[in-house]
This record gives C-alpha cells, sequence and structure tokens, in this order.
C-alpha cells in the first residue's frame, strides 16, 4: 500500500474516533471506568486495521460507530439504574472508617497496606494522621475519596462568628 494511502486512513480514522469521542462525552476520556478502558483497547486494535487496509474504511466507520452508540446507551442506562451501574462499573470499596484499615475492602481492591498508606499520602494524610479520616473509599473508577473527621476538618471563614461566639 502506497504511503500517502496509509496516511490519508490514519487522518480519516483519527477524525472519526475523534469525532465519536466527542460525541460519547467527556467522561469516557476524563474520568475512565475500566468499561471505558475495555472500549479504548477495542477501538486501538480497529484503528490498526483500518491503517494496514485489512478492512475498508465504511466497515471500520460502521463498527466503530457501533460500539461507541452501545458503550453510550450503556452509560445512560447505568445513570438510570443503580443495579446496573453497581453491576458494570463496580461499587465503591470503603478501606478506612474512623482511622482503621478496613480488610475487607481492602482485599477486595486487592490493595496492599503499602498501597493504602501511598493513597493516602497522595490525599495529604500520613500514616500518623489516620485517625483523621472518617472515610476513605475507592470508587468505581480506581479513584480514592476521603473525609476527615468533623473536628479535623480546617476552619471555614463560615464557621468564624461560630468561633467566636465559643471565645467570648
Amino acid at each position: 500500500m502506497e504511503l500517502h494511502h496509509i496516511a490519508i486512513r490514519a487522518v480519516f480514522g483519527y477524525a472519526v474516533l475523534l469525532a465519536l469521542l466527542r460525541v460519547s462525552g467527556k467522561r469516557t476520556v476524563a474520568q475512565g471506568t475500566p468499561f471505558d478502558f475495555v472500549l479504548a483497547l477495542i477501538l486501538g486494535d480497529m484503528i490498526d486495521d483500518l491503517l494496514w487496509a485489512e478492512v475498508p474504511a465504511a466497515r471500520f466507520t460502521v463498527a466503530v460507530g457501533t460500539l461507541t452508540l452501545v458503550h453510550t446507551l450503556v452509560s445512560v442506562a447505568c445513570g438510570r439504574s443503580e443495579r446496573l451501574a453497581r453491576l458494570l462499573e463496580g461499587a465503591p470499596a470503603h478501606v478506612v472508617r474512623h482511622g482503621r484499615a478496613q480488610r475487607k475492602g481492602l482485599r477486595s481492591e486487592r490493595i496492599s497496606d503499602r498501597e493504602l498508606e501511598r493513597m493516602l499520602r497522595a490525599e495529604g494524610v500520613p500514616e500518623e494522621d489516620w485517625v483523621e479520616v472518617r472515610h476513605a473509599t475507592v470508587e468505581g473508577s480506581g479513584q480514592p475519596t476521603l473525609s476527615r473527621e468533623p473536628w479535623a476538618e480546617a476552619p471555614r471563614k463560615a464557621d468564624a462568628p461560630r468561633l467566636l461566639e465559643v471565645k467570648t
């Protein structure tokens, strides 16, 4: 195959994939779930077939369009059904409660104590301050979220009048 044909096919594939990713939403790229990752792997393999002319451009477009449509419909369905969302995206796992590691959550996410320490440090909580953590959770996307005990939260401007009342 001529080099310019490969270049044309590459630009075509890029344009089609970019358009489909824009239509399917920012979440597909920004906050990828395992489901999003699988779609990205499949699309990555399909672009390879287009580039080397193993499939015609029309077949490529129909295939990636269909997968993107199915992915978008499943995302919408997950937004409307808690049960389907938990099935496809996974449920959050509690890994720390009231400053203590939760073995069940760590096992379900296959997180070691060392990885938990790293994760909390990245969230600004060194091991000696774990008592400040009310809940730490690993979300379905794999991202950690945590909340601090009320007494450990930094004061906010809105708290100033209340704090002044206590002192007087």
